[in-house]
C-alpha cells in the first residue's frame, strides 16, 4: 500500500513508480512493436496493480542506435510509437485512473542526426557550433586528450570536414552538448516545459549534463561514467534537483 504522502514529502518519494519501456509492452499495431495506444490500452490494468506513476523510457524520434537514447526531436513521437494525440490520451486517461505519468529526458546530448548538431557540424562558423563541444588536435596532432566514454573508448571523435573532434559521454552518434552555452539550456529548459504544458507530472533527467563538470581541456585518467551513473535525477514542475530527489530513480 502507498503511504500518503506529507507536507514534507512529495508524491515522488512516496509514490509506487512503475517503468514501461514502450518498445516490448504492448504492441497495437501488430507490427511487433509496442507503442503508445498499446500502453494506453494496459492502464486500467496498472491501475488496479496499485501503481501510483507511471515512468516511460523515451519514445521521442530517434534513429535507435541507442534505443531511442538518441534523440532527434525533444518535442515528439517517433512514429515507431505513435503520435502526440496518442500520447495526449495516454496522459488525460492516465490521470483518469489517478496515473501520474514520469518522462525520461536526455539533456546531456542528442543524435548526431538531429538538426542542432547537424548545423552545428557543418562549420567553425556557424553560430550553433558552440552547441557542442568541440576542440582542436592535442599537441601531437591527435586527439584533444584521453577521456574515455562510457563505452571505454576515447570520449573523442573527429570530424575530418572541420579538422577538430566533438565530445560524446556515450556513443559516437551521441554528441553532448555544452551546456556552458546559455542558448541550450533555453532550449531544454523549453523542450521540459513543452512536456509539462501537455500535463506529464515529472521529468527523470538521465545522464544530467555529464559534459558541464568537465572543467579544463586537460588530459586525465577520469571515466566519464564514475560520476554519470550515480546522478540520474527528476524534475519535477522544474524543480532543481537535490541529492534526495535524485535518489529516488537512481
Amino acid at each position: 500500500m502507498t503511504i500518503p504522502p506529507s507536507v514534507s514529502q512529495p508524491w515522488w518519494q512516496t509514490a509506487v513508480v512503475y517503468q514501461v519501456y514502450p518498445r516490448s509492452f504492448q504492441d497495437s499495431g501488430a507490427d511487433g512493436v509496442g507503442d503508445l495506444p498499446g500502453l494506453t490500452r494496459r492502464l486500467d490494468y496498472l491501475a488496479w496493480l496499485g501503481v501510483d506513476a507511471l515512468w516511460i523510457s523515451p519514445f521521442y524520434p530517434s534513429p535507435m542506435e541507442d534505443f531511442g537514447y538518441d534523440i532527434t526531436d525533444y518535442c515528439g513521437v517517433d512514429p515507431l510509437f505513435g503520435t502526440l494525440d496518442d500520447f495526449d490520451t495516454l496522459v488525460a486517461q492516465a490521470h483518469a485512473l489517478g496515473l501520474r505519468i514520469i518522462l525520461d529526458f536526455v539533456p546531456n546530448h542528442t543524435s548526431w542526426q538531429h538538426p542542432w548538431f547537424q548545423a552545428s557540424r557543418s562549420s567553425q562558423n556557424h553560430p550553433q557550433r558552440d552547441w557542442y563541444l568541440w576542440q582542436d588536435p592535442g599537441p601531437s596532432g591527435g586527439l584533444p586528450n584521453n577521456w574515455r566514454s562510457v563505452t571505454g573508448r576515447s570520449a573523442w571523435s573527429l570530424d575530418a570536414e572541420s579538422g577538430q573532434s566533438y565530445l560524446h559521454s556515450f556513443l559516437p552518434q551521441q554528441p553532448d552538448l555544452n551546456w556552458r552555452n546559455p542558448a541550450v539550456r533555453t532550449a531544454l529548459f523549453d523542450a521540459m516545459r513543452f512536456w509539462l504544458g501537455r500535463g506529464v507530472d515529472g521529468l527523470r533527467c538521465l545522464t544530467p549534463c555529464a559534459s558541464g563538470w568537465a572543467g579544463a581541456w586537460t588530459g586525465c585518467a577520469w571515466i566519464w561514467w564514475t560520476s554519470y551513473s550515480r546522478t540520474s535525477c527528476c524534475a519535477m514542475n522544474l524543480m532543481p534537483s537535490t541529492p534526495s530527489r535524485r535518489r529516488v530513480f537512481t
